[in-house]
């Protein structure tokens, strides 16, 4: 099966707002212990989009399948240039 867009597509719209709605919420100064630069603003974006785009890339990644029977090549000896995978894989 080929890599299923609507999970990645869907995961990073999430990080995207997580990102826009973690630098919106820090920039209110609303929590005075809260240092409101534009990097530490930033930084929340960051960080808060770091969180949720990992598992959606981890998520698209792992929805697809390998079908066996790829040609694979290698270094070695001459009988180790050339061979197929032994059966199917899957992208974990």
């Amino acid at each position: 099966m080929p890599l299923v867009q609507p999970v990645i597509i869907t995961g990073m719209d999430d990080a995207f707002v997580a990102g826009m709605e973690a630098m919106a919420a820090f920039s209110t100064g609303d929590d005075t212990s809260r240092e409101n630069t534009k990097d530490a603003v930033i930084a929340a974006g960051a960080a808060a989009f770091a969180a949720v785009a990992g598992p959606a890339i981890t998520a698209y990644i792992q929805s697809a399948t390998v079908v066996p029977g790829i040609p694979v090549v290698t270094a070695g000896s001459p009988t180790a240039q050339v061979g197929t995978t032994t059966g199917p894989g899957t992208i974990i």
